[in-house]
């Protein structure tokens, strides 16, 4: 408690050219009861005009009075060695110590420590008021400056996740590349080969005779057989350039049927007189017709 109490105290330090002058302000200090009345200690009086010895001494007071004949030489060397923004410096004014007779009054010197140190204290309180306004703002810059900084570490983070998928989207990007130009290259003359239309060979038989297609393997048995252009037929469709073009087909295929069920005996009577009448080493050239004889088996 005793730590906190001093600490709250306005510690002032006075700067005196002598000795002499030291003994007088010290028991003038004494006798105006500065620590008990007014919450302020005068913790060194300091007989000398050296420069090292008064920085050294002076270090960390909150007040810092001056002795000297007005703002002469020595005050402000002092003043400008001493000042900082954590301080006051003040001026003890020795012309105000002097009677008609040049002589020191006691009395005057008391009231003029204790009116240059309240002048001082006043200005100290306002420096401590701009101290206050300033801390105050540096904390909500330090406070703006923490959240900026968690922002721009977060944003660092969700940057390096990005970048990351970036890279998987552009592996992505050159293996959809790779793929459409293999499919490029293997249908980049799509444009210049027919297309087939695909139709239900059913439906397009009911269609065109008007009846039901009963043997559509030998439909699909034709057209392997004979192969025509852009015509395929299999698994109950048939797809060729234009409908046109495969109920032409259709019309081909069912002309063979009828003809071949109408003379299938006829035919299979000639194929057997031509297998008779031939020499034997012929026999291969009749292997065609056979198959011929077979094509519907």
């Amino acid at each position: 408690m005793e730590s906190e109490a001093h600490e709250s105290k306005i510690d002032v330090r006075i700067i005196v050219s002598g000795l002499d002058i030291a003994q007088l302000v010290s028991k003038a200090v004494n006798n105006i009861q500065l620590e008990s009345d007014y919450n302020i200690v005068v913790s060194s009086i300091i007989p000398t005009v050296e420069l090292s010895i008064v920085k050294k001494v002076a270090s960390g007071a909150d007040i810092l009075l001056i002795g000297g004949y007005g703002h002469d030489e020595t005050y402000n060397i002092l003043f400008n060695e001493l000042k900082t923004d954590f301080n006051h410096i003040g001026l003890f004014d020795y012309n105000n110590l002097i009677v008609e007779d040049e002589s020191i009054d006691f009395r005057l010197a008391e009231k003029e420590i204790l009116n240059s140190i309240i002048k001082s204290t006043l200005s100290y309180s306002l420096n401590l008021i701009n101290i206050h306004t300033l801390e105050n703002k540096l904390m909500k810059v330090t406070h703006n400056y923490n959240n900026l900084l968690d922002d721009y570490n977060q944003v660092i983070k969700e940057q390096e996740v990005l970048s990351q998928e970036n890279k998987e989207l552009i592996e992505d990007i050159e293996q959809i590349r790779a793929d459409f130009n293999g499919f490029k290259s293997r249908y980049e003359d799509v444009y210049s080969k027919e297309i087939l239309e695909i139709f239900s060979l059913e439906n397009l038989w009911q269609e065109t005779f008007r009846q039901e297609l009963t043997d559509e393997e030998r439909v699909v048995i034709a057209t392997d057989k004979f192969r025509p252009d852009n015509i395929i037929v299999g698994q109950g469709y048939i797809a060729a350039e234009t409908k046109e073009k495969a109920i032409e087909w259709l019309n081909i295929v069912r002309t063979a049927l009828i003809f071949v069920d109408d003379n299938m005996d006829e035919l299979k009577k000639d194929l057997s007189d031509n297998s008779q009448t031939e020499e034997p080493p012929q026999e291969e050239e009749y292997e065609i017709s056979n198959a011929f004889e077979n094509f519907w088996d």
